[in-house]
């Protein structure tokens, strides 16, 4: 089964990436701990570092592009597989998935409380 892979969110500030390079082309074989491409943030060039096995089935940033995180970078799949329904769900807009917000005391050592809040999705 194809596995889409997203943009990273290298740093903590993070909003968008450049693709640098790719190490790796489409048709190529990837292992899990293969460097994929160097991405640019906005403090860094890092290398990204594949989680998955399989042959690299599509790019979708082409090197010196921009995207924000979690945009379409790639496509790790069977050699052959079909990954159409796949680039049809990345290119259809999202409806915004509902944001539930927690709020978390913590108390710190001079005994003020500070709220921290965190959306989930």
């Amino acid at each position: 089964m194809a596995t889409v892979i997203n943009m990273p969110r290298l740093s903590d500030t993070m909003e968008e990436g450049v693709v640098a390079k790719w190490l790796k082309q489409v048709g190529d074989q990837v292992s899990e701990g293969d460097i994929l491409a160097e991405i640019e943030t906005d403090k860094a060039t890092m290398e990204f570092e594949s989680f998955y096995e399989g042959t690299l089935l599509y790019i979708g940033i082409q090197e010196g592009e921009t995207a924000a995180v979690d945009t379409l970078l790639a496509i790790i799949g069977e050699k052959g597989e079909d990954i159409s329904k796949l680039l049809s769900r990345t290119s259809e807009p999202e409806a915004e998935a509902p944001v539930t917000k927690i709020a978390v005391k913590v108390a710190s050592s001079d005994s003020t409380q500070r709220v921290y809040q965190k959306g989930l999705k």
